[in-house]
């Protein structure tokens, strides 16, 4: 199965491949500083598993750490945001909001230890990130 996926003018497009390795809800404060949003909704793929399929050309990629694979992916065009790669987790997180033909259902808070918003659900909370993504695997309550 195919998802596709594109910035808010659609210049810019790409495709995942497969069922993603994590859907989230994300509390840290970089997502927070991007998306203009107390909590972002990420859907995680494998890098070989996601392909862009048009406007390469037109992507700005900002890094606030300065890592030379990883950033945050935006459309020149409009502005929007697209993506983020993890190099550490070599993963590329597409934001729910512009997976065009994706039902997002989330299965775990991650940063929670960042939040701003406290959620009331039986999600699981990371404190960072489970294991699998890089993080402590460390559990926080409420």
């Amino acid at each position: 199965m195919k998802h596709n996926a594109s910035c808010y003018c659609g210049h810019v497009k790409l495709v995942a491949e497969g069922d993603p390795a994590i859907q989230c809800l994300c509390h840290c404060t970089s997502c927070r500083r991007w998306s203009g949003q107390p909590v972002t909704a990420c859907v995680l793929w494998p890098e070989d598993r996601v392909k862009f399929l048009s406007g390469t050309e037109k992507l700005h990629r900002f890094s606030i750490t300065g890592h030379a694979e990883g950033g945050k992916f935006s459309c020149q065009v409009c502005g929007g945001a697209v993506c983020t790669f993890l190099p550490k987790a070599r993963m590329y997180d597409i934001f729910g909001g512009v997976l065009t033909d994706f039902s997002f259902w989330p299965t775990m808070h991650i940063n929670y230890g960042e939040r701003v918003l406290s959620m009331q659900d039986d999600l699981p909370k990371f404190r960072d990130m489970p294991e699998r993504a890089g993080g402590s695997g460390e559990l926080l309550t409420g």
